[in-house]
C-alpha cells in the first residue's frame, strides 16, 4: 500500500524534508483503475507515474509499518483512505482497515461506489466517513470528463445520504469547464442533503487527458471558497447571491470581508489537510492548510 509522502514523513516512515502541520494522513490501495477520468493520473489510460495522486508522490510501504506508524502517532486526528477502482484494492483496504479500526481514530473512505449496499460494506467496516466524488459539477462536460451520467451520481448521493445521514462526503474540483453558478447551486444542493464538500482545484498532470488544461484562476476559486463557507454555514441563502452574465459571482448578500479566514482552508471530512495536493509550496496555495496567509480576490468591481 501507498502513504503520501506528507503522510509518510508525518508518521516517520521518511526521515528527509519538512514535517508538515497534518491532521490527517492519507493512504492509498491499487493503481491503474478501471475507469478513464480524464484528470487522473490513476486513469487506466493515464502515462503519468504509478505512484502519482494529483501532484503528490505516494510512496509504497509495508502494511504493518504504516500500523505501527499510526499506533505510535498521538496527532493523528483522521486516517484517509484513497482506494482506486482496481484489482485487490477493496480487499487490501479491508484488511487494512481490521488493523487499525480499534485506534479510536475516525476513518474516512473515498471510493467509487455505485449502490447502497457497495456502501454498506464500507460501513460495515467499521468507517465514520464515505468519500463519493462528483468532482466534474457541470452536467455538460460529467459525462466526457469523469464518465457515466450526472442525474444518476447525484441520485445516488441523495440515496446515500439519506441511508447515512451527515455521513457521506462528495468531492467538486473547480477548473473542469463549469461555470462559477454551477458550481455554487452543486455546493447548495449538497449542503441541503446534508453532505459534507471538498473543493478542489483542477491540477493539470503529465500524462493524463487534461495535461494541457489550465488552472483555474485564483479570483474565481476565491470566490467559489467564500460561496460554499457562507452557503455551508446558513449565513446566506443561495436566492441572495448575485450572479454577472458570465454566471460569475458578483455579490453573496452580505459584507464578505467579514467572513472568517478559515473559509480558505481544506474542506471536506472533518480535519482534512491534504498539504500541496493543488498547488506549487512556491505560490499561493489554493486550499490552506496551516493557517491562511492573507489573500485578496476580486467579487464584481471590487477587491475583499
Amino acid at each position: 500500500m501507498r502513504l503520501s509522502y506528507g503522510s509518510a514523513r508525518f508518521l516517520g516512515l521518511i526521515k528527509s524534508g519538512p514535517k508538515l502541520k497534518m491532521k490527517t494522513i492519507y493512504a492509498m490501495f491499487g493503481e491503474k483503475c478501471h475507469f478513464d477520468c480524464a484528470y487522473c493520473a490513476q486513469a487506466k489510460s493515464s502515462f503519468a507515474p504509478e505512484s502519482m495522486l494529483s501532484r503528490v508522490i505516494w510512496p509504497e510501504f509495508e502494511m504493518g509499518e504504516i500500523v505501527d506508524g499510526v499506533e505510535r502517532s498521538h496527532e493523528v486526528k483522521r486516517i484517509c483512505l484513497q482506494v482506486v477502482s482496481s484489482n485487490f484494492a477493496k480487499q487490501e483496504a479491508f484488511e487494512f482497515l481490521s488493523r487499525v479500526r480499534n485506534f479510536n481514530i475516525p476513518i474516512s473512505v473515498s471510493v467509487r461506489v455505485f449502490s447502497l449496499k457497495e456502501a454498506s460494506e464500507w460501513f460495515k467496516q467499521g468507517i465514520e466517513r464515505l468519500g463519493i466524488a462528483t468532482d466534474v459539477v457541470s452536467e455538460k462536460t460529467y459525462s466526457e470528463y469523469r464518465g457515466g451520467n450526472f442525474q444518476k451520481h447525484v441520485s445516488l448521493l441523495r440515496s446515500l445520504a439519506k441511508r447515512f445521514p451527515h455521513r457521506i462526503t462528495t468531492h467538486a474540483i473547480v477548473g473542469l469547464d463549469e461555470s462559477e453558478k454551477e458550481t455554487v447551486e452543486f455546493i447548495d444542493k449538497m449542503h441541503k442533503l446534508g453532505i459534507s464538500l471538498g473543493l478542489f482545484a483542477f491540477t493539470p498532470i503529465k500524462g493524463t487527458k487534461l495535461e494541457k488544461h489550465p488552472k483555474p484562476n485564483m479570483d474565481s476559486y476565491r470566490r467559489i471558497q467564500v460561496a460554499r463557507y457562507v452557503l455551508e454555514n446558513n449565513l446566506v441563502n443561495l436566492e441572495e447571491f448575485e450572479f454577472s452574465e458570465k454566471e460569475e459571482v458578483i455579490s453573496y448578500g452580505i459584507d464578505v470581508k467579514k467572513i472568517s479566514e478559515s473559509a480558505f482552508l481544506t474542506s471536506g471530512c472533518p480535519n482534512c489537510t491534504r498539504p500541496y495536493y493543488n498547488e506549487d509550496p512556491n505560490k499561493e496555495s489554493y486550499n490552506f492548510f496551516d493557517g491562511v496567509k492573507r489573500t485578496t480576490f476580486r467579487v464584481g468591481n471590487r477587491e475583499v
